[in-house]
């Protein structure tokens, strides 16, 4: 019951945070991995009360060490809950993968399943690699006398058991693709089996591979659920001889008997007002998020959906979604302590649907082409007179749309030479997202490495860069105890999320050291030369 939350994926220029992540992200998290754990759709039958969780105990007793135990839930069905205390940073458990399958194109085997699904969309609704990892799945006594031509791949009878477990809902029906399946390969199993280990791979698989396309299961870490303010965070073991590990770092602070969750949402999804993370995650996920920053046991209004107080015009008031039964209009400001009242709140989500719908357009735009071709000045203004904190505006500063704006104009002024207000728009999404997400934050590391690139560029610090007019080497050095200041800051936010080994880290804490050598010697460094092949 996992998901691949957050595919850790960095785009190659530095300044285009938001635009990479939330079309790639977006596109990548809703296609590659379908989770289904809904937060109060899982009733615990009599004829599910076991969920074998006894056997995946075990299994964490012996793999694991005891570090964490699996625990069956009225809303939730089974979770994964901490046996030990954790520091944020530190490493819950690692695990190597259960199963991995890739596209077979030499395989007739695999031919065939590419066959059925295209004869028969109705029934093979997913991709053919779902399919086939089904039937990479089977063990020796499911074959049967198997297809006619090319071969099935066979697995061990704990590694299907262990398969087979990250499904648990009771199949009374097996699917028409199952049916299919058993027929034309001549299986021995039963077609509920088949059925089975469909649903287990599209509910709980990660992408492995491209070229050719692959997903790889794991197994301890299929029980964990969602959360919007998880206290735990995955990747991949970048930079050991097995990246194909998945590993598990507390993300917060972890006492024995907390339940570890992790988001199912891309690190941008989280700085998304809850209303919209709800949406995005009964869309592609299909549950209702019932977390503590969403569902109606939260702490607080909703910091990612803030709005220009319309009594004082000084004051923030910030919507109450995910509280239950609560409006805009039941609101209050913070400074002036007045209600917003329905009419102003009708105004202010007027104006927010407005400017929701103004990005959703420059989003689809700038896929084709930069920012800088798409926005005329006379549009930044507008744009700007939306937000709470112009003379007319009345949406955020505090607010998610307004996070998604300066991201837009950080590219805009950058790529047409307004080098301060590039760096004013990347300061305000810093502002926005330390108010918006206290803990952790892979999107604030990278905020802040674009600020800091940002600031060497105009220094002309690199030797692909010029200085700006007008700055002597005081004012550069200036800028390099800035920017070393914010990469002081990112790469420990990396180290602490995906330790000293990742790429990311490893990236950063480079750009980190360069500057440090250039504050020191006041000659910026050369890169390494490449080495060359030796000639055969």
């Amino acid at each position: 019951q996992f998901q691949s939350s957050m595919l850790w994926i960095r785009p190659g220029h530095a300044h285009a945070h938001f635009l990479w992540r939330h079309l790639a992200w977006r596109e990548l998290t809703l296609s590659v991995c379908h989770f289904s754990r809904q937060s109060s759709r899982v009733p615990m039958s009599n004829a599910m009360k076991d969920w074998n969780v006894d056997y995946i105990n075990q299994y964490f007793s012996k793999v694991h060490e005891d570090k964490v135990i699996c625990q069956v839930t009225e809303k939730k069905g089974r979770i994964l809950v901490s046996n030990r205390s954790y520091k944020k940073g530190e490493v819950i458990f690692d695990e190597r993968p259960l199963h991995i399958v890739t596209e077979a194109e030499s395989n007739d085997a695999f031919k065939l399943v590419q066959k059925l699904c295209k004869k028969d969309p109705e029934s093979f609704e997913q991709d053919a690699l779902w399919y086939w990892a089904a039937l990479c799945s089977l063990t020796s006594e499911d074959m049967g006398e198997g297809p006619k031509k090319g071969h099935l791949p066979k697995v061990e009878p704990d590694t299907q058991r262990k398969i087979l477990c990250l499904y648990h809902e009771p199949i009374t029906e097996a699917s028409g693709a199952a049916k299919t399946l058993v027929e034309e390969f001549r299986l021995s199993t039963s077609v509920i089996k088949v059925d089975e280990l469909i649903r287990a791979w599209i509910l709980n698989c990660f992408d492995h591979s491209e070229k050719p396309q692959g997903y790889v299961s794991y197994f301890g870490a299929s029980f964990m659920s969602h959360s919007c303010h998880p206290n735990a965070v995955w990747h991949f073991a970048e930079g050991t001889q097995a990246e194909d590990t998945f590993v598990l770092h507390a993300r917060r602070d972890i006492e024995p008997g907390d339940e570890i969750c992790i988001s199912y949402l891309p690190e941008q999804g989280l700085l998304h007002s809850a209303a919209a993370r709800k949406r995005d995650l009964q869309s592609s996920k299909s549950f209702i998020c019932t977390c503590e920053r969403c569902g109606p046991d939260a702490a607080e209004p909703d910091r990612c959906r803030g709005f220009r107080c319309p009594k004082c015009f000084a004051g923030a008031v910030f919507h109450p979604g995910p509280l239950k039964g609560l409006t805009l209009a039941t609101a209050t400001c913070g400074k002036c302590g007045e209600l917003v009242g329905p009419e102003d709140g009708k105004r202010l989500l007027a104006a927010e649907a407005d400017l929701q719908t103004r990005l959703n357009r420059l989003d689809t735009q700038v896929e084709k082409k930069t920012v800088s071709r798409i926005l005329k000045e006379s549009d930044v203004q507008h744009l700007l007179r939306m937000v709470g904190d112009s003379a007319a505006g009345s949406v955020g500063p505090q607010h998610w749309l307004c996070d998604r704006l300066w991201a837009h104009l950080a590219d805009l002024y950058d790529q047409t030479g307004r080098e301060e207000d590039a760096c004013r728009m990347l300061r305000l999404r810093e502002k926005y997202m330390r108010e918006a997400y206290t803990s952790l934050h892979g999107e604030l590391a990278w905020t802040l490495e674009a600020e800091a690139d940002m600031l060497c560029k105009h220094a002309g610090l690199g030797s692909a860069h010029l200085r700006l007019s007008g700055l002597d080497d005081a004012a550069v050095r200036r800028l390099a105890l800035q920017a070393a200041a914010l990469l002081e800051e990112a790469t420990q936010l990396l180290r602490l999320l995906f330790g000293g080994l990742h790429s990311y880290f490893a990236a950063l804490d480079r750009k980190r050291e360069r500057l440090r050598i250039y504050l020191e010697t006041g000659t910026w460094p050369k890169l390494p030369a490449k080495r060359k092949r030796a000639s055969s």
